[in-house]
């Protein structure tokens, strides 16, 4: 199969990450680096042989013929919009959007455009999370009666966003997704409340930790929490879990340490063994098959593992977490169904 030539939008952390992945893959090529940034963005595109364009319509002239917008969530809505009124495939980094406005935009671009879209919501390609899923749908616990998830990381990544996104639309985003697709059953109604020392003692505009109670469609109660407060020097950078009780059994999600662990210098490390480690000089694990899917399902025209409607669910419940966190009440989810 021909591969996929795919440009890249934003290169700071995880577009890098995401460049790297698509230039060692079986199934895609690096067709195009696109940045703001043109130091960066040349630097990043000579690294990898690839071209580098101002913007995406250059990029697309040039015949590239599908996109990873790598962007900061606030401009998801118009760099993706664009792309697929173009007719382009695009994997969108998650948040989908940082506004159930901004993302059912996209939503509508997505279907008077022509182009496709999947939200890079990565645990749908984890293998422990994919396998958390079904087992629910094949009755191995029964019916969910209530659950939790949730994740902190280090205090240095609320500095280093220094208040342009909330750690619920950074981290918990990924728990909001994972609650709803492991269950089965959409968030109705949530009720959160927020904490703020650390950052504001950082001279950092921004809550520290997020903690939500959810009640689902179903009737099962539901658990959601997310921060940036772990100290900087412990030995993992993901501190999450989920757990899922049901009438006949238990999920439980334990994934702040991969299974290998590393004492050096007197500290211990905790290194990521699934969500993009480098595994022979290659990156692998989640990230890469991620983008096999991607590439994938565009040449082959089949659907892929999220919908849009999955990723617009996951926004509207943190637009009322966030409501929640400002009104001090609870807040119902607002209806993102398309």
């Amino acid at each position: 199969m021909k591969k996929l030539r795919i440009g890249v939008v934003g290169v700071g952390f995880i577009g890098q990450l995401h460049a790297r992945t698509v230039a060692e893959s079986e199934t895609a090529e690096l067709a195009a680096v696109v940045d703001l940034a043109a130091a960066h963005g040349k630097a990043i595109a000579e690294r990898y042989s690839t071209n580098y364009f101002a913007d995406v319509e250059q990029a697309c002239s040039a015949g590239v013929e599908a996109f990873i917008v790598a962007l900061p969530d606030t401009m998801h809505m118009e760099t993706t919009c664009r792309l697929l009124e173009l007719g382009r495939p695009v994997l969108v980094e998650k948040p989908m959007a940082h506004s159930l406005a901004a993302a059912k935009a996209m939503a509508a671009a997505e279907r008077q455009g022509g182009g496709r879209l999947l939200v890079a919501h990565i645990l749908r390609f984890d293998p422990r999370y994919v396998q958390a899923a079904d087992a629910v749908r094949q009755g191995k616990i029964g019916q969910p009666v209530h659950a939790s998830s949730g994740r902190f990381t280090v205090r240095d990544v609320g500095v280093r966003l220094n208040g342009t996104s909330s750690p619920c639309f950074y981290l918990g985003v990924h728990d909001v997704d994972a609650l709803q697709w492991i269950t089965g059953a959409s968030i109705a109604r949530v009720y959160s409340r927020a904490v703020a020392k650390l950052m504001p003692r950082l001279g950092v505009k921004s809550d520290d930790a997020i903690f939500t109670t959810c009640e689902l469609e179903d009737g099962t109660a539901g658990q959601l929490y997310c921060g940036w407060t772990l100290p900087s020097d412990i030995p993992t950078g993901i501190w999450a879990r989920t757990e899922v009780i049901g009438t006949e059994g238990v999920i439980d999600l334990d994934v702040r340490d991969h299974g290998l662990r590393i004492h050096s210098s007197g500290a211990w490390a905790l290194p990521d063994g699934l969500h993009w480690p480098e595994v022979n000089g290659r990156i692998m694990g989640d990230l890469r098959e991620e983008v096999r899917h991607f590439a994938e399902a565009v040449r082959t025209e089949k659907p892929f593992v999220m919908n849009v409607a999955e990723g617009l669910r996951a926004v509207a419940v943190n637009d009322a977490i966030l409501r929640s966190v400002a009104s001090g009440q609870p807040e119902a989810v607002e209806s993102w169904r398309i």
